[in-house]
């Protein structure tokens, strides 16, 4: 067996986590993908604003690992760039683009570099750059469990 390329690992896991919540975003009704359900008294996010908060998160992943830089997180801008695009369409196109950016960026990423730490940026916690790509792949993963659950929410259990 021949050695791993991390950098193709990290961006192939990227690609099939946008895919797979793509596909999730997809087979929702139109009026439950910007549906917010209430449980308890406490409303949660639609699955749409899930998607977007991913395609934004990649974005700004991809200029973290071109530059090999971590800016701060900026709310404000992604207010903005997320208020730009209100349909599962629109957050889907965004997304695509952005994992391709952030995958591209990763794929490029020096092998060598990939245990060299740098800071988290939500944590402030060392990290190495593998855990930092791996915290774009968890994201989506996590949001897409997210949506699935609304969806078993709204009756759909066929996963």
């Amino acid at each position: 067996m021949g050695e791993v390329n991390v950098s193709q690992m990290l961006a192939s896991r990227l690609r099939s986590a946008a895919d797979q919540l793509e596909r999730a975003i997809e087979k929702m009704p139109a009026d439950k993908v910007v549906w917010e359900p209430e449980i308890g008294g406490f409303k949660g996010r639609s699955a749409l604003d899930q998607v977007l908060e991913c395609a934004y998160v990649n974005g700004w992943g991809a200029s973290i690992f071109k530059d090999r830089n971590i800016p701060p997180f900026d709310s404000e801008d992604y207010q903005r760039e997320v208020a730009k695009r209100s349909s599962a369409a629109e957050a889907v196109a965004w997304l695509t683009e952005t994992t391709a950016a952030l995958s591209a960026a990763i794929a490029a990423f020096p092998e060598s570099q990939w245990a060299t730490m740098t800071t988290n940026p939500f944590t402030q916690e060392p990290q190495s750059w593998a855990e930092q790509a791996d915290l774009f792949y968890w994201n989506m993963v996590y949001h897409q469990g997210q949506i699935n659950y609304i969806q078993t929410l709204y009756g759909d259990t066929t996963m």
